[in-house]
């Protein structure tokens, strides 16, 4: 199925025009692309970073974890909406690369689960700001949540930058 969407994908004009190398402007929005997604990287992984290690107690310590949300969360969300249109164009000028590739299939995986933690703390943090303190349980509950994001999120970037290297293309 996925192999079929691939073909599919690759002969549509959209992606025809994207990896056509031979036209300036063409050529031009790969590389603007992926300079604007590494920024937004960079965004999002400081922010969830901070977000992370103010729940686990080791920095940030200053600000509540809501107040901290309340700064970073329109980072988060505006950055990873900027990277999945800068991903959508880089994948679209070169599916068979991108689809099929283990790196590239972690990555999204990767990404549902840390997006998933991120609303949760979004969403306990519009209800209760003092949410995480609340008990010891829920201490605990914070810092398991942002080890698995924290260890997500790099396994995203070491994920990400693996696709270059591993091009399913060449195996068949």
């Amino acid at each position: 199925m996925l192999e079929g969407f691939t073909e599919w994908l690759e002969v549509t004009p959209l992606s025809v025009m994207l990896s056509d190398t031979t036209n300036f402007w063409t050529w031009l929005i790969i590389p603007v692309s992926q300079c604007i997604h590494i920024v937004c990287v960079a965004i999002v992984m400081i922010s969830v970073g901070i977000l992370n290690l103010r729940l686990l107690g080791i920095a940030g310590t200053r600000q509540s974890f809501a107040q901290l949300a309340g700064h970073l969360m329109p980072w988060i969300w505006s950055a990873l909406t900027i990277l999945f249109i800068t991903g959508a164009i880089q994948t679209i000028a070169e599916p068979g690369r991108e689809l099929p590739n283990v790196g590239f299939r972690t990555k999204m995986i990767l990404l549902m689960i840390t997006v998933a933690i991120t609303l949760v703390y979004e969403r306990t943090v519009k209800k209760d700001p003092n949410y995480w303190d609340h008990s010891v349980e829920r201490r605990k509950m914070a810092h398991v949540l942002a080890t698995v994001s924290l260890v997500a999120w790099i396994g995203i970037a070491t994920a990400g930058r693996l696709i270059a290297y591993m091009d399913m293309r060449q195996a068949q």
